[in-house]
């Protein structure tokens, strides 16, 4: 982690103050202040109890305290506490924003002015943007505070949050486990309150698998809704950039934000218009009545899924209990091993995206190519093999297993849809991984589903469903998440149906590490 001067913090800020916000409250400690939810802190601030300051050295009193262990962060704002002051003083003059303070991290391959977009490379640690990011520019315009910047997998082409510049990040529910990722730096830093909200970037299981591993809730839209302009790219077809945050109602609220048209990112001209706005989903969605398809054959059916498997029926059947609709799609051809190779396009597209982003930004010292970063051998060893495979291509979107992911992506498109339509879907349920976050020994991934949302540019939403038994070292147990796919387009009703689901597990539990911080 990056600790600039202006960024170091000289003692514990005790926040004494006293207030009941929306969902959450504070009752008199930072612990608490940095478990806040959005309106609560909005609220603190209208009230005269908390200014924008006091919250940023809560903020970086508990960065300073957890994130040497946790590695979440690579670089801290070195404006912060200059920027509080500066939203201080809006308020003082009548100017306040939607998102007044809110403190806001962003995984490390998504431009914000001020600080590098290193994709968690030791070779771009000077890499810096000329801009914002749309993203960012408009978190910014909102008056979010800015934190810094979170750690990922080098230049997320992987799933375990490691990087040659930000290290390995670790679960906080057991720091024996990996954090999964690659978004897994904004999952922590949002888990642990480092941030209220964080805005990540998924390939193809990214956000999610993150959130679920860290037991916070990431939100994929419908493919276009939200610019990538300012972000590393990987893949054109699949890559989407969203928030993580502890509650639905929560992302609703950076969604209402960072969705909508951008003329320099043309999928999100092309989205425009298929959609309801998100705000219309913030009133939960009654579950009488609403019906949703459990794809069977996405849970595991080894003892080692059995945790997993346990936690996810037993959410169902409290949802049941309420009215919810299930209809149990029992077919072996939804498989996420092979679906992963057979759908994932951005093991072509990466190419010609690195190199057209090297051609755009200042120089880097001896990377122009892919070949020369790849040469350069400076990055972490899980990237070796699609490193290999990515350099040795010399035309990759002009080869044939290209154009046939892209046609089984289609295919599966239509086939999704028509399964909803069907049997009346709202949306379609399955466990986010079939296995609970791993021990970083142990050397395989936790069976991700992911794909299928990310493969055919669907909605889906990561939720906490439950947590494993306790145990000595994971005394919480270790979080599952819930995906839960909706139609595209119907961003606004997935999160409505997400919004009243979350109300019924009401699953968030703080991770231990982050209760010792008064």
């Amino acid at each position: 982690m990056t600790m600039q001067n202006s960024c170091r913090v000289t003692g514990i800020l005790m926040c004494a103050i006293g207030l009941v916000g929306m969902g959450s409250s504070v009752t008199g400690n930072a612990a608490d202040l940095l478990e806040a939810d959005i309106p609560t802190l909005l609220r603190a601030q209208a009230q005269g109890d908390l200014s924008c300051e006091q919250l940023a050295r809560s903020t970086l009193d508990r960065i300073k305290r957890l994130d040497p262990k946790l590695k979440a962060f690579i670089t801290i704002n070195p404006r912060m506490l200059e920027d509080a002051h500066a939203l201080d003083e809006r308020r003082r003059v009548g100017d306040v924003r939607p998102l007044h303070c809110v403190p806001i991290a962003f995984k490390d391959n998504i431009d914000v002015r001020g600080m590098p977009t290193t994709g968690g490379s030791v070779l771009f640690r000077n890499n810096m943007p000329r801009a914002d990011s749309e993203i960012a520019r408009r978190l910014r315009a909102a008056g979010a505070l800015l934190v810094g910047k979170a750690n990922l997998d080098e230049f997320a082409v992987s799933g375990s949050t490691i990087s040659s510049l930000g290290g390995q990040t670790l679960n906080p529910y057991d720091v024996r486990r990996f954090a999964a990722g690659s978004s897994g730096g904004p999952a922590v830093a949002v888990a642990t309150g480092m941030a209220a909200c964080a805005i990540g970037s998924e390939t193809v299981n990214s956000l999610r698998n993150a959130a679920s591993s860290a037991g916070v809730v990431a939100v994929r839209t419908s493919h276009g809704a939200i610019s990538r302009r300012g972000v590393i790219p990987q893949s054109s077809t699949m890559d989407v950039v969203g928030p993580i945050c502890r509650s639905v109602a929560d992302t609703i609220q950076i969604l209402n934000i960072i969705e909508g048209r951008d003329q320099l990112d043309p999928a999100t001209t092309a989205f425009e218009g298929l959609a309801a706005p998100i705000a219309t989903a913030l009133q939960p969605i009654v579950l009488k009545g609403v019906r949703v398809g459990i794809l069977e054959n996405l849970f595991g059916t080894g003892p080692e899924h059995q945790a997993v498997n346990e936690v996810v029926h037993t959410a169902l059947t409290k949802l049941r209990a309420l009215g919810l609709e299930t209809v149990n799609i029992d077919d072996v051809s939804f498989d996420s091993e092979r679906s992963s190779k057979n759908l994932n396009v951005a093991n072509y597209e990466f190419r010609p995206l690195f190199e057209a982003y090297l051609a755009q930004i200042k120089p880097v010292p001896g990377v122009a190519t892919l070949q020369e970063y790849y040469n350069a051998k400076k990055f972490p060893s899980t990237m070796q093999s699609f490193l290999k495979n990515a350099v040795s291509w010399k035309a990759p979107l002009q080869m044939d297993g290209y154009r046939q992911s892209l046609k089984k992506g289609e295919a599966l498109r239509k086939r999704i849809l028509g399964l909803m339509d069907d049997y009346k879907l709202d949306a379609l349920v399955y466990p986010s991984q079939k296995r609970p976050p791993l021990r970083i020994d142990e050397a395989r991934r936790p069976e991700r589903n992911g794909v299928f949302a990310s493969a055919i540019g669907f909605p889906a939403i990561d939720l906490p469903a439950g947590f494993t038994p306790r145990e000595l070292k994971s005394p919480q147990g270790l979080p599952i998440g819930l995906d839960i796919l909706g139609k595209p387009g119907q961003d606004a009703r997935l999160l409505g149906i997400a919004m009243s689901i979350e109300q019924v597990l009401d699953a968030r539990r703080p991770p231990p590490l982050s209760k010792d911080d008064n």
